[in-house]
């Protein structure tokens, strides 16, 4: 029996570009374990947390210039909270 412990774990939605052969090819190796995302599942995938926070924090906000928008987008990124990822799987 192979422990996963020992592998790297892919977690991929259900983007078609994640059928491309050099994805396809990837997965047979034996170091790493792909898991697939059901299809409409957002709450299964970690990165939605993240993007939801980034919404939170500047959505209905405006910005008097690009530079103020990235200095508010590092500010959200430098206080992100980063999804336990153990929750999801």
């Amino acid at each position: 029996m192979k422990r996963i412990e020992d592998d790297l774990l892919i977690v991929l939605d259900g983007a078609p570009y994640f059928q491309a052969s050099a994805v396809t090819d990837l997965a047979a190796r034996d170091d790493l374990d792909f898991v697939t995302l059901p299809a409409y599942s957002p709450e299964l995938n970690p990165v939605e947390e993240c993007w939801r926070q980034l919404q939170v924090a500047l959505s209905n906000r405006f910005f008097e210039s690009l530079d103020d928008l990235t200095m508010a987008i590092d500010s959200v990124l430098d206080q992100l909270s980063i999804p336990y990822m153990s929750n999801y799987f």
